[in-house]
């Protein structure tokens, strides 16, 4: 273990060799020296050396980009220094320093990627040596798409034809990378460029190139061979001319970027990537994008160009509302260069349209998992749609929410269709007032399941999970068993997985994504040894599950299940979210028992009863009020009951005072020992109590009450 101790011993030692070995450190304490030794006892697993070169590696003054340099000052140094630095990742004294190191080398790379004289440089050198064009190719690669301005700037140049040529192999060899970039630059070129990038996009082969290939194939102010060479581009994609509608093209370029399809992204640099424009200046202009919202802006963007073409394609809104939810959830406050600047909110977007195109994003995002894309899309139907407008069509996305894996997300889909108040039979409608009993009767727990070969591990993990405020509600050796354990419950929570082997972590990881019960659960899997790293480097990007070593402290386990929970769901369901579905729950299920409903309020009677004994006092308004109109001896049974319980003046009250109003709908339905109670309370009390037991018992009109008792 690397402790004070070890740290101070090393120090000593250190200060020996400075004394009496100066040429160790003293002469050789050049960064050079400091990343070689790092490299070398990194890869002897020398934990107290490593350190001590990590330090003075992230102390030294040298510039990101010299840093940067010097490590791949050789391809061997450059391999050996990603193995050090992942191995010293691994080790927990070593980590933050190896981060730092990381974060180092990553700047310096990015400095110099985007420095407009390297690249130049890079471009010159295509006309050079052999081995000077490798080296060109080699960088401009790496560049990607921050290499095609000054690419482009030289395919214009067309008295020099070496150069041209030069750089339209260049720009096809970069592939994905150039494709956005020159789109944007084709409709705004000369005439000869237009011809070149059509050919470059035509023989890169990317479909989303073609929106911006038929723009230019159709406009009659091209001259010929421009519109010949941009149709003969499509045909090499295989997009034709007179079939294609734009905008319908346009949406389907944007779909595939809703949907997060990898081949359509350019390779971000330092976690950006970017979005191109043609400025004022007759040259392409990048604005930075964060590459976690780098899909949810391109889909905005060839959403808004295919509604510029069909106002009315639904299909084109749905996504641009969807993506904008999604992009201003994945910036979280953070700086938007491209769609900052938009006159109205997401939320305006999501209602302005009406239910249809909030339905379409709910549908989308449950075939994502896309949970907090849901909820978003509910929130937006709660504010827009009737009952007409949720179950007026065949898919009834409202109605499949309830069976979304979630507990948020079923309880809103309930709430909102529940007060809706609809009055037709539909598919599904015996689940809504169940839902809202369960969120009247959960107080804040959060639900887990626990699979695992050994059941001492389990049982190991259970009481972890039970002292940390979970309840387990299911176990098992396969997902499917311990889901099945867990019987019906509102929504599991947490599955917790103990591997055997990376194997078992990949087959677990499945499962739960693919059962309907754990599809939208956040995994946490514990390993052993080198597990962990392998199934971390695996499941890295999977926002879903998060893995870490068996024997990690509790709080450690903690730490990471919350993060986990944060990021895949939301965080977990608090106690004062819970209590406030409970409340809007409560008030919905009084508006089904006042309307003329489809829904039945009785199937919930059994939570109202229960909640009744623990609620506050204006939530026990609500629930006596909903109690007294249902038609049940128990329902009315449990208000008489409170009532006489109640040690609250104005509480008994109107506890009495809703008792009543239950006998005089349903009639009498009380029990005998409570009937006598009830005239022991009316002798024996005064005032408005008094009154009120008077009401009650008037209300049960009660055959055999002698008139002498209340008599002076």
């Amino acid at each position: 273990m690397f402790n004070f101790r070890n740290r101070f011993t090393l120090a000593i030692f250190a200060l020996t060799i400075a004394l009496i070995q100066p040429t160790v450190i003293a002469q050789e304490s050049d960064a050079e020296t400091a990343l070689d030794d790092f490299i070398h006892y990194a890869l002897i697993a020398n934990v107290e050396f490593t350190d001590a070169y990590a330090l003075a590696l992230v102390r030294d003054a040298m510039s990101n980009e010299d840093f940067y340099k010097m490590v791949i000052a050789t391809k061997e140094r450059h391999q050996r220094f990603d193995r050090a630095i992942g191995w010293a990742l691994f080790i927990e004294d070593l980590e933050p320093l190896a981060s730092m190191l990381e974060d180092k080398f990553e700047a310096g790379r990015v400095s110099v990627i985007r420095n407009a004289e390297n690249l130049a440089e890079s471009i010159e050198l295509l006309n050079g040596s052999t081995r000077q064009r490798i080296l060109a190719d080699e960088r401009l690669q790496e560049a990607g798409e921050y290499a095609v301005p000054l690419l482009l700037r030289q395919l214009q140049n067309g008295s020099d034809v070496r150069g041209v040529k030069n750089a339209r192999e260049m720009l096809t060899r970069l592939g994905r990378d150039a494709v956005l970039p020159l789109s944007s630059a084709l409709p705004n070129v000369d005439a000869e460029t237009k011809v070149l990038v059509a050919k470059i996009l035509g023989e890169i082969g990317y479909k989303h190139a073609a929106p911006a290939l038929l723009i230019c194939a159709n406009n009659e102010n091209n001259a010929s061979d421009v519109r010949t060479s941009a149709q003969a581009a499509l045909g090499m994609l295989g997009v034709s001319t007179q079939a294609s509608n734009l905008s319908a093209l346009q949406t389907v370029v944007a779909n595939r970027f809703y949907d997060g399809e990898t081949s359509l992204q350019p390779q971000p640099i330092g976690g950006l990537n970017l979005f191109w424009e043609w400025d004022a200046g007759n040259q392409l202009v990048a604005l930075d994008v964060p590459s976690e919202a780098f899909f949810d802006v391109m889909a905005m963007y060839f959403a808004s160009k295919a509604l510029s073409a069909d106002a009315d394609n639904a299909a084109a809104m749905g996504t641009f509302v969807g993506a904008n939810l999604r992009r201003n959830r994945a910036l979280a406050g953070r700086d938007d260069l491209v769609y900052g600047d938009l006159a109205y909110s997401p939320e305006f977007y999501a209602t302005v349209f009406g239910p249809r195109i909030a339905q379409l994003v709910l549908t989308s995002s449950m075939n994502d998992s896309d949970t907090p894309l849901v909820l978003d899309s509910i929130a937006a139907l709660s504010e827009t749609a009737g009952a007409e407008a949720l179950l007026g069509t065949s898919s009834q996305p409202i109605v499949v929410a309830m069976n979304y894996p979630d507990r948020r997300v079923q309880y809103e889909a309930a709430l909102t269709l529940a007060s809706t108040l609809p009055e037709d039979s539909f598919e599904g409608s015996y689940r809504v007032v169940p839902l809202l009993a369960s969120a009247i009767r959960q107080q804040g727990e959060s639900f887990a399941i626990v699979v695992g070969d050994d059941a001492d591990a389990r049982r190991e993990i259970r009481a972890f999970l039970s002292a940390n405020n979970w309840t387990v509600v299911g176990e098992g050796t396969s997902v499917d068993e311990a889901i099945t354990s867990a019987g019906a419950v509102a929504g599991i929570d947490l599955l917790v997985g103990l591997t055997r082997s990376v194997e078992h972590g990949q087959i677990i990881t499945e499962q739960a994504s693919l059962l309907p019960n754990t599809m939208v659960t956040p995994v946490f899997l514990l390993a052993e040894g080198t597990d962990e790293q392998v199934l971390s480097n695996m499941l890295d990007g999977n926002s879903m599950v998060a893995v870490t070593h068996l024997d990690k402290s509790d709080s450690t386990r903690l730490a990471i299940i919350e993060d986990l929970i944060s990021l895949a769901a939301g965080g977990r369901l608090s106690f004062e979210e819970q209590s406030a579905f409970s409340t809007r729950a409560l008030a919905v299920l009084r508006d089904i028992a006042l309307a003329d409903s489809v829904l039945r309020v009785e199937d919930a009677t059994t939570p109202l009863v229960e909640a009744l004994a623990i609620a506050d006092a204006d939530s026990k308004v609500v629930i006596a009020e909903t109690l007294s109109m249902i038609d049940s001896a128990k329902a009315q049974g449990a208000l008489v009951e409170a009532a006489l319980a109640s040690d609250s003046t104005e509480t008994q009250v109107m506890l009495l005072d809703e008792s009543a109003s239950s006998v005089r709908r349903w009639g009498n339905l009380t029990g005998d020992w409570q009937l006598a109670r009830v005239v022991d309370l009316a002798e024996n009390s005064s005032g408005s109590l008094a009154d009120a037991a008077a009401r009650l018992n008037g209300a049960l009109n009660l055959p055999n009450t002698s008139v002498m008792i209340f008599l002076p």
